[in-house]
């Protein structure tokens, strides 16, 4: 059993800071790497360390490409400060640039919506867009746009960085099939959809429907049993 201790070791941060990360709408892989560089620098009471990519890899996981890729975004939107391998996160939050930000997340979000066949999703990310670009005073602005992407933003998940969930649709799944089994089901769909081209209009709905089909007795494409098992594609599959 875990039993960590401050004594241990610990990372100091402002309660203002953490406020502002609260806020912060980035995706699973930014984040990671957004905690690690935060663990590295005030973990060790530093505002910027030498940080190779080797080490975010190994600290995060995540591939060369992705931590490559992750850390030219956190630049360009001014969440941390880096030079060559010596980074630091900024603290001062007023500077990170979130309008940018935003807008990237949501042409992201639309695309991503595109290529699995969500066209609801993608026209609700076009609305979001053009909402982003009203004229009005900064904090208005970002908080319509934070209250926007509550509503509409969904992040990848999955090994293959695939499914694509609300925080909101996660949860549900959370609360109706505890953590553990809501991460083999997402899994499953994630492999489906990456070895067999399988696509779903909703991805929410198809883990529902899986269940439901659980339930009558019929083979899924996850359970307990083989998370790996699939369903017959002319089953859920929604051409587009």
């Amino acid at each position: 059993m875990a039993s960590p201790q401050l004594e241990d070791g610990h990372t100091q941060i402002a309660n203002e800071i953490l406020d502002q990360l609260a806020k912060l709408y980035l995706s699973p892989n930014q984040w990671q790497v957004v905690i690690f560089i935060i663990r590295k620098t005030y973990g060790y009471r530093k505002k910027v360390d030498y940080i190779a990519n080797s080490q975010i890899i190994e600290g995060t996981g995540l591939s060369k490409a992705v931590v490559s890729r992750v850390l030219k975004k956190l630049e360009k939107w001014n969440i941390i400060d880096r030079n060559k391998k010596h980074i630091g996160f900024q603290k001062d939050w007023e500077q990170w640039k979130l309008a940018e930000q935003s807008t990237e997340l949501t042409k992201q979000s639309t695309k991503e919506s595109c290529l699995n066949g969500q066209p609801e999703l993608a026209e609700q990310s076009t609305e979001l867009t053009k909402q982003s670009t009203k004229v009005d005073s900064p904090r208005v602005t970002q908080k319509k746009k934070e209250t926007i992407q509550k509503k509409l933003y969904k992040r990848n998940y999955g090994e293959f960085n695939n499914t694509l969930l609300s925080d909101e649709e996660y949860q549900k799944l959370v609360v109706r099939f505890g953590e553990k089994e809501t991460v083999e089901k997402i899994e499953g769909l994630s492999l489906g959809i990456a070895s067999k081209g399988y696509k779903y209009k909703n991805h929410y709905a198809t883990i529902l429907a899986w269940e439901k089909r659980d339930q009558k007795g019929g083979q899924s494409g996850v359970n307990q049993r083989n998370p790996r098992q699939l369903p017959a594609r002319e089953d859920y599959a929604e051409p587009y």
